[in-house]
């Protein structure tokens, strides 16, 4: 949903309201059409923005809430992973570490990007991901790194499950009809509150509380509209947490050495 169609949607009813309560008042000064008090016309302001705040606003926040509680929750299991395997057996470390570490920068970059572009998860994380699991068979297969490996493993579960809810809340939480019900419902409001300003009110007057209708809804949509696409607008979620643990692994002994991936996670 575009914010220009939004306006549109918004201002559109306003002036075809207006328009013909202007030639209604034309064509009959006295047709004692009714009205709305001032008071009328701001009353459906409260009433939609109290439903649009206790329905729809809540359910986008409460999954852009989880969706950022999910990418904090996938940078906190890889960062335990990597703290841990520094217990490994010094070849086994520096074959764990480097997978985390190109795994952190694949979230980080292509797979951040994927979802701020609506698509599937980055191919490049998955593939990361993989190496994730290869590299702790490979340990497990040490006896020396048994008692290790199974916190780690416990972590890396964590963090699988973590990136699926990520993935998962990351999707526009509105379906299309809810949104169609609410523009409609809005545009209808708002040609209505315009169509039957009261005449005796002040011209200028009217077309403040008007105005400040459509600001009112134009914002409530705009605001639903950024929150329920976590990964994109002017409040998207960014990957903050996970380029912060890729440098604390890079920051830990043997998480210097030569990665198996190039700049974006991609494994080599």
């Amino acid at each position: 949903m575009h914010a220009s169609l939004i306006i549109v949607i918004l201002v559109l009813p306003l002036l075809v309201g207006l328009w013909v309560q202007h030639r209604l008042i034309q064509r009959s000064p006295d047709s004692g059409m009714g009205g709305l008090s001032v008071s009328d016309l701001i009353e459906p302001v409260r009433t939609l923005a109290v439903l649009l705040l206790a329905f729809v606003l809540v359910s986008a926040y409460s999954s852009y809430d989880t969706a950022s509680q999910q990418a904090a929750a996938e940078a906190g299991a890889v960062q335990a992973m990597a703290e841990s395997a520094a217990l490994l057996t010094p070849e086994s470390r520096r074959d764990v570490l480097g997978p985390l570490q190109c795994y952190a920068r694949a979230v980080a970059g292509p797979d951040w990007r994927a979802q701020a572009e609506g698509s599937a998860l980055s191919p490049i994380a998955d593939a990361a991901s993989h190496g994730i699991d290869a590299a702790l068979a490979r340990a497990r297969s040490d006896e020396r790194n048994v008692a290790v490996v199974e916190p780690i493993t416990l972590e890396n579960n964590r963090r699988i499950e973590a990136r699926i809810l990520r993935a998962e809340e990351g999707q526009p939480a509105v379906p299309g009809q809810a949104w169609t019900l609410m523009l409609v419902t809005v545009a209808i409001t708002v040609g209505v509150a315009a169509l039957l300003g009261h005449p005796p009110v002040h011209r200028r007057l009217q077309l403040a509380v008007l105005v400040g209708t459509v600001v009112v809804y134009g914002l409530s949509l705009l605001i639903i509209q950024d929150l329920d696409t976590p990964f994109t607008g002017p409040a998207k979620i960014e990957p903050t947490a996970m380029l912060d643990v890729e440098q604390r692994i890079a920051a830990l002994p043997d998480g210097t050495a030569v990665l198996p991936c190039d700049g974006q996670g991609r494994l080599l």
